[in-house]
């Protein structure tokens, strides 16, 4: 993937996400839909609350929408698009906007790491054998989880995004995010990059299948 945890191919390169503007529905009692969005990190009590909610993407026209469903009202401090996003950001046990320890509480030390710009960290994690496909790729910045990638040629078991995994075909694909905003060769040999700018995944695709998966907070 054009992603800056290319690490099979020893690269790293741009962020492909910008600031998005998105809707949350049917997230149980007492909240509205939310509009727009707000500055600031998925930090404290709120983020605390849901964190260990799900959700999923729907393609709404050209856009999406992000449905969660929960038990219960929410405090203030939860009403927020960045803490509201993070139910649809979930790859294996890990939550974009989380604390940076989630990772290394759930998967243990690295098994590599690469510096990016800014400060942040990728730590690589190879999830069945070392130095071979699928492997994971948490980016990290101040001490934040900011994006999650796996890439590989078949599913790694526990590590699909919103119905899709590695291996899955590009039929399977458009069946639940449609066509996506831009499609450009990939920095991979005979790989394509389908992004969906503003929100915040993209797909890489080779040979008709799925190859890689990045989701990462708006920016």
């Amino acid at each position: 993937m054009r992603a800056d945890e290319r690490f099979a191919a020893g690269r790293l390169s741009r962020s492909i996400f910008a600031a998005a503007v998105f809707v949350l529905v049917g997230m149980g009692s007492g909240l509205e839909p939310v509009h727009s969005q707000t500055a600031g990190g998925a930090t404290g009590s709120g983020a605390d609350k849901v964190r260990d909610l799900r959700g999923e993407w729907l393609r709404v026209g050209p856009g999406f929408v992000c449905k969660v469903s929960g038990d219960g009202k929410l405090p203030p401090e939860a009403i927020r698009p960045d803490i509201l996003m993070m139910p649809c950001l979930h790859m294996g046990p890990l939550v974009v906007g989380d604390d940076a320890q989630t990772a290394t509480k759930a998967l243990g030390a690295p098994h590599r790491t690469l510096s990016q710009p800014n400060g942040a960290v990728a730590s690589i994690y190879f999830l069945e054998s070392m130095d071979h496909f699928p492997y994971l790729v948490v980016t990290v910045s101040k001490n934040r989880i900011v994006a999650l990638q796996v890439t590989g040629l078949v599913a790694a078991k526990g590590y699909s995004f919103n119905h899709v995994d590695l291996g899955m075909t590009t039929a399977e694909l458009l069946k639940y995010f449609g066509q996506p905003n831009h499609l450009e060769p990939s920095s991979e040999k005979d790989t394509d990059l389908w992004s969906y700018n503003p929100w915040p995944f993209s797909f890489e695709v080779k040979g008709g299948r799925v190859t890689s998966i990045r989701i990462a907070e708006r920016k």
